[in-house]
């Protein structure tokens, strides 16, 4: 892994610094690190703790998660200028799947306390970047909602007069507990 800055002109090609005008990408670029990952080396890891915000500008990465059936559960293949570890740079957990370079990647890394800084300092730059990555996630979220709802419907027959629908088993009224456990709708 190798580090250096980021030219702010990269800046207006990422989708999670849209409508960022030229000083604001100037305040990114002189806290973005760009960092260099060979195929193969591991830039987060399921289980570990960091807060740094990626996004590839080159290359593309694997998201995976440990699964005690088959192996790991390959999630993602991101590509240039997907974003991730946002959810532990925002919360600080543990990540909850690993990102692997598939090849040569560069990317660029915000860390959590430049951000802070940032914030502190009240540059408009980091809280249009929070607003972005929220819409992110909000997009992420909608596409899981909807990809449960296939699931569920795929195994389940349309209920008929003859054959109601059927009580949804344990496991699902858990996974709903699980998923909105702690949520202050």
């Amino acid at each position: 892994m190798s580090d250096s800055h980021v030219d702010f002109k990269v800046f207006r090609q990422i989708p999670s610094f849209r409508n960022f005008n030229e000083s604001e990408c100037h305040q990114m670029a002189e806290v973005g690190q760009e960092r260099t990952f060979a195929p193969g080396e591991k830039v987060i890891e399921q289980g570990k703790r960091s807060q740094y915000l990626w996004i590839v500008l080159e290359g593309t990465c694997e998201v995976s998660r440990a699964s005690s059936h088959d192996g790991p559960l390959v999630l993602a293949t991101l590509e240039p200028y997907n974003l991730f570890g946002e959810m532990s740079f925002f919360s600080p957990a543990p990540h909850s799947a690993s990102v692997v370079a598939k090849t040569r990647v560069k990317l660029l890394s915000i860390s959590r306390p430049d951000y802070d800084d940032m914030i502190h300092d009240g540059v408009t730059a980091a809280y249009k970047l929070a607003y972005n990555v929220v819409e992110s996630v909000a997009d992420r979220l909608r596409r899981m909602d909807e990809r449960i709802a296939e699931i569920w419907n795929h195994n389940e027959p349309a209920p008929t007069a003859a054959a109601p629908a059927k009580e949804k088993p344990p496991e699902w009224h858990e996974f709903r507990k699980k998923l909105f456990e702690g949520w202050n709708l």
